[in-house]
């Protein structure tokens, strides 16, 4: 049916003017978002309309996608074209006025009878191919006038321009962000080649000048030929010279790898385990410096492991390289801006305010050592950044450095496999001997690849201090019998006497089977006892005698849960 006559009235000059507003709204748009704010808004109150409607076609569906109206119609659900008035709209690429909803075949009735609509009038929006339609409605019988229509009409071929700016201008947005992103990784490139080539000017090259100097020596001088003490020291220089270029070569190349394109593989990776690497790796400097690594209960999280073995061991080296012998270096959970983050410190000598960026830098050291690339830091920077965070550094002279970083991207099990897993069990190793510990830590859980939270200490004193932490949270304790200060059996003691340790299990060790302690074990408590140094199947067979604690294998690995009970 056709509209009625086209008549100039105030009310069509007024209507004209609200749809230069319009039109001028829309040529600023830059998205869908912005374009069906203005459309709903001025749809309506151009013609004076109960109710609007903006939809738009997906596939061979109707999407009704806003609307304003004095009482609810479909905003949000879809329709089959086929059914509905706006599909007829845009199949038929042309308006329609239906005076009377109930007397037009076209009208999906028993969709229209909860509403208030009486009469409508609908516009394609783009006349060859409409992708859409402009709805109006009225709650009494209404006939639009040729003006209105009109009106309404050139509001749907604005916002078809509108719409295919906003898609023209979110494709160019895309494509200048890959270009800034393709700039970003020239810019990273550029600045790995630089690495790259100040280690062969300057860093690599003093490493070879002490070995050619030194082999020149033997070779030549005739001093050196028959001084064994003085061929012990050259080659002492230059088989550490050759360990420097070793080390600087790996920190380059480990460096540069990160700028690969393709994206590295994820997998769960459980901290617990990472850090049990990074212990073995490091075994060597955290003997020789005395050196103490201590962690509490770490997540999972989805990434690569070898950034995340990569990060943590270079923290840690730097803290135990860096500091003099006896440091001790703690990781741990915190949040960092409303985020899941993480924390590796030292009780070492700490880092002056003017360094702490500085560190970060390729190359850029605050001591000269030759057992340091100058890479660490800035590896850590870089793989940080790969997963969407940041890494700092808190520290004060004498206080201690503390390193500070998230890792976004690296996702977590979500809510529902956290709800459907049990927790991993934090278990507590406590000798007074570093050999002890690392033979315990290899034959209980890295040999066997037993999965846990697991921390170790070398006095009573320390685990005390663990299990009477308001957050301790500790399901069993490797406790070693002969230990100076508080021996095990005095801790054991106190351990039992305490009602909020009730039910955490204690495995005593000793490298004697010396058969009073094995009756004073059992008698204070004890879950069992293991001879130093232990066996798994010895350590399984208590463990999954007792309440407590499981032990669950799934094809790859063990992992040591706790069970609440």
């Amino acid at each position: 049916m056709d509209a009625t006559p086209l008549r100039i009235t105030p009310a069509y000059v007024s209507a004209m003017e609200k749809l230069v507003g319009a039109v001028q709204d829309l040529s600023r748009a830059r998205d869908l978002d912005a374009v069906t704010a203005i459309v709903r808004e001025a749809a309506r109150y151009l013609t004076g309309a109960d109710g609007a409607t903006f939809v738009l076609r997906d596939g061979d569906q109707c999407y009704y996608a806003e609307e304003n109206a004095i009482a609810p119609l479909w905003k949000g659900k879809r329709f089959p074209m086929s059914i509905c008035v706006s599909g007829w709209v845009m199949l038929n690429a042309q308006s329609i006025v239906i005076e009377d909803i109930y007397a037009d075949p076209r009208v999906p009735v028993e969709a229209y009878r909860p509403t208030f609509v009486k009469s409508l009038a609908m516009v394609p929006i783009r006349r060859a191919s409409p992708i859409g339609a402009i709805g109006n409605y009225w709650s009494s019988h209404h006939r639009p006038s040729s003006g209105e229509l009109a009106i309404l009409q050139a509001l749907a071929d604005t916002t078809s321009v509108a719409l295919e700016n906003a898609d023209l201008y979110t494709r160019l947005q895309g494509m200048v962000q890959t270009l800034q992103g393709q700039q970003a990784r020239i810019s990273e490139q550029h600045a790995s080649l630089g690495v790259f080539t100040r280690a062969l000017a300057h860093d690599l090259r003093e490493p070879v000048r002490t070995l050619i100097a030194f082999s020149d020596l033997l070779r030549n001088d005739a001093e050196v030929e028959g001084d064994e003490d003085r061929q012990d020291t050259y080659l002492r220089y230059i088989g550490e010279s050759a360990e420097r270029m070793g080390s600087l070569i790996d920190s380059v190349s480990r460096y540069t790898r990160l700028d690969a394109p393709e994206p590295a593989e994820h997998s769960l990776c459980m901290l617990g385990d990472v850090i049990a690497d990074v212990r073995q790796n490091l075994a060597r400097m955290i003997a020789e410096r005395n050196a103490t690594l201590v962690h509490g209960p770490l997540p999972g999280l989805m990434a690569d492991p070898v950034h995340l073995r990569q990060l943590f061991q270079n923290l840690v080296a730097n803290a135990v390289l860096h500091n003099e012998p006896g440091v001790t270096v703690t990781i741990g959970q915190e949040v960092i801006d409303g985020r899941p983050g993480f924390f590796v410190s030292d009780d070492g000598a700490g880092v002056p305010e003017a360094a702490r960026e500085q560190i970060f830098q390729p190359f850029r050291r605050l001591a000269d050592r030759n057992d340091a690339s100058g890479l660490g830091l800035a590896i850590c920077r870089r793989i940080v950044g790969i997963y969407g965070g940041r890494i700092t550094c808190e520290a004060a002279p004498e206080a201690g450095a503390s390193f500070h970083f998230s890792l976004p991207d690296a996702e977590q099990p979500g809510p529902a496999m956290e709800d459907e897993m049990p927790e991993i069990a934090n278990v507590l190793i406590v000798d007074d001997r570093e050999a002890d510990l690392e033979l315990t830590e290899l034959a209980l859980f890295r040999r066997p690849r037993l999965h846990c939270n697991l921390r170790r200490v070398r006095d009573g004193r320390a685990a005390h201090r663990i299990l009477s932490a308001a957050d301790n949270d500790v399901d069993l304790i490797l406790l070693d019998i002969n230990m100076p200060d508080v021996d095990g059996f005095s801790l054991l003691e106190e351990i039992r006497g305490d009602d909020a340790l009730h039910d955490v299990m204690v495995i005593m060790c000793s490298g004697s089977d010396y058969e009073p302690d094995q009756r004073r074990s059992a008698e204070l408590g004890a879950a069992g006892y293991l001879l130093k140094p232990p066996r798994f199947a010895s350590f399984r067979d208590i463990v999954v005698s007792r309440p407590g604690l499981r032990l669950h294998d799934d094809g790859e690995g063990l992992t040591l849960f706790r069970t609440g009970t």
